[in-house]
């Protein structure tokens, strides 16, 4: 959900990685004779019914999942048939869809694209539908209604709905619980101020440190940041994308507040993020930390290694109000004939609906989007049985979403670079937000 996902993020990440060795055989099974190859949009049709051909990049049991509930669509209705095709890894979809979609080979339907923030350039094309006048036609079982703000906003781009988040993720702290009791700690944080006070007494010099906080480059640091920055009441970017609004003394507070942990040692310093560390996971379960930031795709990879009952959730603390940032994986229509957009709308709403949605989030770790799925018996099910994930849903009522740019990798990279120096001691934060300011302005003016 990270990075999301964090999804951007994030949620399909930890997935794509440990599952990449079965993504083949896994595609091969979704697409039945297809052979794993995408074969495009071809308007055609089988057995009378229209076909629809979907482009995603899940993977692993993920794969399972899916085919198991377009198999039922397909068995729902006789006017269409979708068939769902593996397309290339989440940093290569986007650039493969694009070049399909200029060659009139791509596909009807993209389901979960999880790299949402880049959805902007195949918007660029032409070619991706807009969905405010579905959404407000009376026979749709979807509307905007249906959606949060901050959900909503995740496919809004200059002011029309293209893309709509099927997937949701966030995140939460997570700890271990045995530390906390050692520590002689009875009541979980609600403020940052509380958090950093039981980091201090959760460390022990070297050998154990109370936080580990997002350290490193890429957008997972960005990501988690921003929730800091709401919380202490600033923005990221003024209110019509234009211009940076993150260097502000909301943001020096909300950096602060990362780089005090550093210097009075109370939280993981001298490892940048790597590849292998999965935002600390790896520290977690080595003991070498009591908290991290992360999400519920993680707590399975947690228990194995903590012992099951040892790994808690609590909703991240704000710093003078709770806040929470958005990942998503974002799916929409593409132009073809007057029967293939309606195919693939109508298999969009079936893939919204609650009952699919409580399925599809209970079997993959995710969140759902539509608000009415809360009051899906399925869904509440799930909940009861899952407390943990529970505390990551409460965060969805006052979460936001990323700005929906074309521009948004390029301010992202810029201000990961100085979060970085912050981090490390190098700059300070009041230097480092002016010096990102500068690269993500010049990005936004382009």
């Amino acid at each position: 959900m990270p990075s999301p996902s964090p999804f951007r993020f994030r949620p399909t990440r930890k997935r794509l990685l440990v599952a990449v060795a079965l993504t083949g055989a896994a595609a091969l099974a979704l697409t039945g004779c297809s052979g794993g190859s995408v074969t495009g949009n071809t308007g055609g049709s089988a057995s009378g019914k229209t076909a629809i051909t979907v482009w995603y990049n899940y993977t692993g049991t993920s794969v399972t999942s899916a085919k198991k509930l377009i198999d039922k669509f397909n068995a729902s209705q006789d006017k269409y048939t979708v068939s769902a095709q593996y397309a290339a890894t989440s940093d290569q979809f986007d650039s493969k869809l694009i070049n399909a979609v200029k060659n009139d080979t791509g596909p009807n339907m993209v389901l979960g694209d999880s790299t949402p923030q880049n959805i902007g350039q195949v918007i660029q094309t032409g070619k991706v539908v807009p969905l405010d006048s579905l959404l407000a036609d009376s026979s749709s079982t979807i509307s905007k209604d249906n959606f949060t703000e901050g959900m909503l906003s995740t496919g809004t781009f200059d002011g029309k709905v293209y893309t709509l988040p099927t997937d949701i993720g966030d995140y939460a702290v997570v700890y271990n619980k045995q530390m906390f009791k050692d520590a002689g700690i009875t009541t979980l944080p609600t403020t940052w101020d509380e958090l950093a006070a039981d980091a201090k007494k959760l460390t022990k010099g070297t050998t154990q440190y109370g936080m580990y906080l997002p350290i490193g480059t890429g957008e997972w640091p960005v990501f988690t940041w921003q929730s800091m920055l709401w919380s202490a009441g600033g923005e990221f970017l003024n209110e019509d994308n234009t211009k940076v609004a993150f260097n502000s003394p909301e943001g020096v507070t909300a950096l602060t507040a990362w780089t005090d942990m550093v210097k009075d040692g109370s939280a993981y310093p001298q490892s940048l993020q790597t590849a292998s560390d999965n935002n600390g996971t790896a520290a977690m379960t080595a003991k070498k930390v009591a908290m991290q930031i992360n999400g519920a795709y993680n707590l399975s990879v947690l228990d194995q290694g903590l012992g099951d009952g040892n790994v808690g959730v609590f909703a991240l603390p704000g710093i003078k109000e709770p806040a929470m940032n958005l990942g998503t994986n974002n799916s929409y229509l593409l132009s073809g004939t007057k029967a293939e957009e309606a195919g693939s709308w109508e298999f969009l709403q079936y893939w919204l609906k609650p009952e699919t949605q409580a399925v599809w989030d209970s079997e993959n770790g995710f969140l759902p989007s539509n608000k009415e799925t809360s009051s899906n018996a399925t869904w509440k099910s799930y909940l009861e049985k899952n407390p943990r994930v529970a505390e990551f849903a409460s965060e969805l009522d006052y979460a936001k979403a990323r700005p929906s740019i074309t521009q948004y990798g390029e301010v992202s990279a810029a201000l990961s670079e100085e979060i970085q120096k912050a981090m490390l001691l190098k700059e300070s934060p009041s230097d480092a937000l002016a010096a990102a300011e500068k690269g993500a302005q010049a990005a936004l003016g382009k």
